[in-house]
């Protein structure tokens, strides 16, 4: 009776996990087209060198659906705009036109628009601009909403002419100009905000008793707890004018915060009027505004100096980057999120021992060459995504998340012979009995399916070496990667290229069967921590469901295998599972402090601090990252280091990477990282320490230099 090779298991696995994914993938990107559709467009047919001009992107919006303003007065996706400019060229803030009060079909109230809505930013040119095309790329995301929210993502672009400036698309940008907030003082300062439990209640007065008047709060920008408008705002008017405006949220309204707003008012027979009230920043499209460098994304913007612009990763050498590169490999090697893969590679070696050292060689290569393929494909994203690309990012997209389950439960089953044929007698003891030759196919997709799990950590160095990677040259990007993936196969090839190494190795025999098992029991607690990423119960659930019809799928493979129909019947099964639990009904949880008193990531606070000569520590970390959750036990949640935190007296701040928010991930390129974790401890302006790793008496050293 022929054994299954658990490598060809999971080629086969990722092979079926990968096609759902990308049909996944192809109809989500079909309903975004059919719900919006957005052009980039500029008020110019040309351009004249260091004259500001506008472009815009304008958006449609399908029936019933809607996206948000820059307060979405729910949890939302913002908009943004990451460019693609000429050299010297800048871009100035996004302009946001006067929102709506929509309310869903739950009774959910929200700022956005609905059918139609235009984006427009100033754009300056350099004043030693070229002759000739320009090119103007402009990478949008944003999210839209009805039933269920998508976040809808396109790479637009426009290329104008140098010369004479002249008018362009007149009509659409005349039509929207009115519908912007107004530059002059609004018609009354008369604005109260109060915070009562969970309402926020503005009174505003001065203004004419026939008007209609809405008002559109903004948060300040340094608040970033999870606001939810849980019902239709109410409005009053009171018997001398004010009008009165209730917001509830779904958190308690804190004291003493710095709100700001839109007023916006319509007289009997006029048209919508807006103006800013506070300090509401990039409501207005004016070139007045600050400017942003080309390939900044474009988001409501606080202002004031960046605490994290201000430190300067040091400039390290080629040379320099490839040796940490390739220690960091090495020391991937021995991360939380490997070792379990890692221990089934050295496994396989036991197995190996008694083969001819050629086969053993050629397995060896092609292990080593799945290492290289995956960092090759990361090189080519980062080569043509840029600061885009993320790392660990198939950790934060929830479909991405659901497939990493799946693919380690289906492999955890494996491990413990759901699959695989049960082996009777003295024969279990024999090698040639245990398990089928791994072929080279099956050695390659081990070493992806390694790396793949290796992403969730960013071993010490390897942080830095994939940071510095989004400001070098194609050929330097290739090659700090392929010093990583050299690291960490290494090893193996060294095994494979010296058979005689592996005598040290124990003896195959019954042994392995239980230590199979026990890694299988390892992937299924590994299963359970993906499982902690997704949001509410309810979606774990979902999941669950998923994995158990995939459990299902691998025992009918495992127990009618020789019959023609189990292998489409368990495919269908898997198909239909995720369709049926997985397929656009999960999401990824927020994470929750604990231990250390943790305020939310703002970089606005960060300033508020260092400049009231308060110290700050940032931790960047992730929901997914397995080394994040064990420095948080083994260092930052002891005793000595909660200790001297409080007694120094800093201001300790969590920044959550789990679904890549905008802020977060600038952050971390501005300290040349592209994954967590990272730790920040900010002396005073300007000088901090920053570590990819920790260690207690570490973090106790600089604490206590303070």
């Amino acid at each position: 009776m022929p054994n299954r090779s658990l490598s060809r298991v999971l080629a086969v696995c990722l092979s079926l996990l990968a096609l759902l994914l990308s049909k996944s993938s192809a109809q989500k990107d079909d309903r975004g087209k059919e719900i919006t559709e957005t052009v980039l467009l500029a008020d110019t047919a040309a351009f004249e060198p260091g004259k500001p001009f506008q472009i815009a992107v304008h958006m449609k919006i399908a029936a019933k659906w809607h996206t948000y303003w820059q307060f979405g007065g729910a949890p939302f996706w913002p908009f943004g705009i990451d460019w693609e400019l000429p050299e010297g060229w800048k871009a100035g803030p996004i302009g946001f036109p006067l929102p709506e009060l929509v309310v869903d079909q739950d009774g959910q109230a929200l700022f956005g628009y609905e059918h139609e809505v235009l984006f427009p930013v100033m754009i300056t040119p350099s004043a030693q601009s070229v002759p000739g095309a320009a090119r103007i790329g402009a990478k949008v995301k944003w999210q839209v909403c009805a039933e269920k929210c998508i976040i809808g993502e396109a790479s637009l672009e426009l290329k104008l002419p140098a010369g004479t400036v002249s008018p362009a698309n007149a009509e659409l940008f005349t039509k929207w100009k009115p519908q912007f907030p107004r530059d002059e003082a609004p018609p009354t300062k008369d604005v109260n905000y109060e915070g009562k439990d969970k309402v926020l209640v503005v009174r505003v007065g001065g203004l004419p008793k026939d008007a209609k008047v809405e008002f559109f709060p903004l948060p300040p920008a340094d608040f970033k707890s999870t606001f939810e408008l849980k019902e239709k705002v109410t409005s009053e008017t009171a018997d001398d004018g004010t009008r009165i405006f209730g917001f509830p949220f779904e958190d308690k309204i804190p004291a003493n915060l710095a709100w700001s707003g839109l007023l916006v008012m319509q007289k009997p027979g006029g048209a919508r009027e807006g103006w800013t009230i506070g300090k509401a920043a990039s409501s207005t499209p004016p070139s007045a505004k600050p400017e942003v460098k080309a390939g900044a994304v474009t988001e409501p913007d606080a202002g004031g100096w960046d605490p994290f612009a201000e430190l300067k990763p040091p400039q390290k050498s080629l040379l320099v980057l490839l040796l940490e590169g390739f220690l960091g490999g090495l020391l991937l090697n021995l991360m939380p999120c490997v070792l379990p893969v890692i221990s089934l590679k050295i496994f396989g070696f036991v197995q190996q021992a008694g083969q001819s050292r050629d086969r053993v060689f050629k397995l060896g290569l092609a292990f080593c060459a799945g290492v290289f393929a995956f960092f090759a494909i990361i090189a080519v994203l980062v080569v043509v995504l840029g600061k885009a690309f993320g790392w660990g990012a198939q950790f934060s997209n929830p479909v991405l998340l659901a497939v990493m389950v799946g693919v380690t439960f289906v492999f955890a089953l494996s491990l413990l012979g759901v699959f695989e044929i049960t082996l009777g007698g003295g024969a279990s003891s024999k090698l040639s009995d245990l398990s089928s030759k791994e072929g080279a196919g099956g050695a390659f997709m081990h070493g992806l399916f390694t790396t793949l799990l290796g992403t969730s950590c960013t071993a010490p160095l390897v942080g830095p070496v994939i940071g510095a990677a989004f400001t070098r040259p194609a050929p330097d990007v290739f090659a700090m990667f392929g010093a990583i993936a050299t690291g960490l196969s290494l090893p193996y090839f060294l095994l494979t290229w010296q058979p005689a190494w592996m005598k040290y190795l124990p003896k195959p025999g019954m042994w392995m069967v239980r230590f199979k098992q026990v890694l299988g029991f390892v992937m299924l607690g590994l299963v359970v921590w993906l499982l902690g990423s997704f949001a509410a119960p309810a979606i774990i659930v979902r999941v669950g469901a998923f994995l158990l019809v995939l459990g299902f799928a691998c025992w009918l493979l495992g127990s009618c295998h020789e019959s023609r129909w189990a292998l489409p019947v368990a495919l269908l099964a898997a198909v239909g599972g995720w369709f049926g639990f997985v397929h656009g009904k999960v999401k990824v949880a927020e994470t929750d402090a604990e231990g250390i008193v943790w305020e939310p990531f703002s970089a606005a606070k960060i300033r508020q601090s260092l400049d009231a000569k308060k110290p700050v520590f940032v931790d960047f970390t992730a929901d997914w990252c397995l080394n994040c959750k064990l420095y948080e036990r083994t260092v930052l949640d002891t005793t000595p280091v909660i200790a001297a935190i409080k007694s120094k007296g800093l201001l300790t701040m969590k920044a959550d990477y789990t679904r890549q928010p905008p802020d977060v991930k600038a952050a971390l390129q501005k300290l040349g990282r592209a994954g967590v974790p990272v730790y920040v401890l900010f002396r005073k302006r300007g000088d901090a320490w920053v570590a990819d790793g920790l260690t207690q008496s570490g973090l106790l050293e600089q604490i206590n230099k303070l």
